[in-house]
């Protein structure tokens, strides 16, 4: 009685491409060195804007777990990128 037993089960395929990879890693660091912020930081913003980012409350602390970026399917990465693209156009930098 009083317990909260709470589970989370993601169904996924990690078929993203090396080439998306090297893509969202490339274009994250560029990011980092023309906006002189860093790139762990950028990284976890990006996964935040793309969804990738889940909360969680454990014991009333509050969490935020963010899948890897080498777990990522091809449609999720493919999202990580259009997310990148459209930072790029805010801050003035064309990722296209």
């Amino acid at each position: 009685d009083g317990q909260i037993v709470d589970g989370f089960y993601d169904a996924n395929k990690d078929d993203g491409t090396l080439a998306q990879l090297a893509k969202v890693h490339a274009c994250i660091r560029q990011l980092a060195i023309d906006t002189g912020d860093n790139f762990e930081d950028l990284k976890f913003e990006v996964k935040k804007m793309s969804g990738l980012c889940v909360a969680k409350e454990i014991n009333g602390e509050k969490f935020l777990v963010c899948k890897s970026l080498s777990k990522c399917s091809k449609e999720e990465l493919g999202l990580v990128i259009e997310t990148i693209i459209q930072i790029g156009d805010t801050v003035g930098i064309n990722f296209r």
